[in-house]
């Protein structure tokens, strides 16, 4: 029993992967705890029979890895050098949290640069979708993807 539950969640996981590079990033629900999410989401109902013992090895895999780093991808969208870049970029990145409350904006100081880098995508392909997004909202001046150490994601 417990090894078919193992292989409809691995079957699950796989065409879940498949669907996620097929669209764009819901960024609504990053961070959030997918089991919670199945029973929110719509008007049906889902039933879900398996061990509690396997959500909470997920459960404790995402707490472990939490501080884990790797490496990524995020998307600029601001650095400067004069002499008001401080204020620039703490407001640019204040907006954009208030703007986007589910990805996270990471401020950083190079000198001479303030910079504003926002997400963590683990593919370059998901940060230039989150790019394109920001571009088409006009709201920044610079927006371009850049490799870099993220945090680990959750699922």
């Amino acid at each position: 029993m417990k090894k078919n539950s193992l292989l409809t969640l691995l079957a699950l996981l796989l065409l879940a992967g498949t669907a996620h590079a097929q669209s764009s990033v819901d960024s609504t629900i990053l961070g959030s705890d997918i089991f919670s999410l199945i029973s929110q989401k719509g008007s049906g109902s889902v039933t879900i029979n398996q061990s509690y013992d396997l959500r909470n090895a997920l459960s404790r895999h995402i707490v472990s890895n939490s501080n884990t780093r790797m490496q990524g991808y995020r998307v600029r969208i601001f650095f400067d050098s004069d002499r008001t870049a401080r204020a620039k970029s703490e407001a640019i990145a204040a907006s954009f949290m208030e703007r986007y409350p589910g990805i996270k904006a990471y401020r950083s100081h190079v000198s001479p640069y303030f910079k504003v880098t926002v997400g963590d995508f683990r593919t370059r392909a998901d940060a230039q979708r989150f790019a394109s997004r920001l571009l088409n909202s006009g709201a920044y001046q610079y927006v371009f993807v850049v490799k870099e150490p993220i945090n680990y994601p959750g699922f």
